[in-house]
């Protein structure tokens, strides 16, 4: 063998080796990434069904408690069209399949502010059965983004408004219009603010003083007895009235005594409809009119006979002696 393909021999034993190397470190790459990243983990799925998905592509990340135990690898519509959902087949590693029970929830997160997105799961209770390969797991919305866009849009526009109305009325107090520009702004009415100040000053010394009816009602121990002597003979009279004593408090205890009062006024009251209407001999006194009309005839011929007399006495008293 020559120089030549002694160099040749070397060479290509050199190429050999990194290669070789090269394939070790390739294996070795796969070998820990896939142990890290559950790529040769052993896998079960899980399907959940939404209603908006929001842009959620297969190979999204699944985290469980915020820990990565999965990825998407199918969203696409059910088959039920009348169901009117989407549905996501996941795949978890089988290792955290115990955590993930039957109230356990997934939701659709958003990953940092390029908004990929990834979906999490809630640890469920450990007194719910385990969910197996294939089996539902619950789910809850994602926030409809455009419709939130919406609605901030609308209160935005709302608030606008809602400024340009208090500038309108700062403007407008501004230049003294309206009642409370002139509050803000006429002098009069500070003038009369400090008089109204002024004068109740005045009362309140006038009160201290004692001076005038009110400042008697706030100093006065006399009034205060007497409606302290008000107050107690109207709790002894509320106290016999429960009880019964006198005829105030019979009338309100004694049930016999309410029952002859209205027994009375029942009797009261036939009489009053029978003079009402004409019977018996006062009745037909009350609404006879010509019966009325002779007693007032009657009364008032009594009445010219009796002038007469008082006038000439001697017309009428006349005594012969024999």
């Amino acid at each position: 063998m020559n120089n030549r393909q002694a160099v040749e021999r070397r060479h290509e034993i050199k190429v050999g080796l990194a290669i070789l190397i090269g394939l070790g470190i390739l294996v070795f790459a796969i070998l820990y990434v896939g142990e890290h990243q559950g790529i040769l983990q052993e896998r079960y799925k899980l399907r959940v069904l939404m209603s908006r998905v929001n842009g959620l592509q297969p190979g999204a990340p699944v985290r469980l408690a915020g820990v990565d135990v999965g990825s998407v690898v199918n969203v696409d519509f059910s088959e039920d069209i009348a169901d009117q959902k989407i549905e996501v087949i996941l795949e978890i590693n089988l290792r955290v399949q115990s955590r993930i029970r039957q109230d356990s929830e997934a939701h659709i997160g958003t990953l940092g502010l390029l908004g990929d997105k990834f979906v999490g799961i809630s640890m469920g209770s450990l007194d719910k059965p385990v969910l197996g390969n294939g089996e539902l797991l619950k789910s809850a919305d994602p926030i409809d983004v455009e419709k939130l866009i919406a609605e901030g849009v609308l209160v935005f526009d709302v608030i606008r408004q809602t400024t340009m109305t208090i500038n309108e009325i700062s403007k407008k107090i501004n230049e003294g219009r309206g009642t409370l520009g002139l509050l803000v702004n006429d002098p009069r009415m500070y003038l009369d603010i400090e008089k109204l100040l002024q004068l109740t000053e005045s009362l309140t010394k006038k009160i201290d003083q004692g001076q005038g009816t009110l400042a008697k009602l706030f100093q006065d121990t006399t009034l205060y007895g007497n409606i302290n002597s008000l107050l107690t003979t109207t709790t002894v009279l509320a106290d016999s009235f429960s009880k019964g004593k006198g005829t105030m408090g019979r009338l309100i205890q004694d049930p016999q005594l309410f029952e002859q009062m209205s027994e009375s006024l029942v009797r009261i009251n036939a009489l009053v409809k029978k003079l009402e209407g004409g019977e018996g001999t006062l009745g037909k006194a009350l609404n006879d009119q010509a019966l009325y009309m002779d007693a007032s005839q009657a009364v008032a011929e009594l009445d010219s006979l009796l002038k007469d007399v008082r006038r000439n006495p001697q017309r009428y008293l006349k005594v012969e002696i024999f």
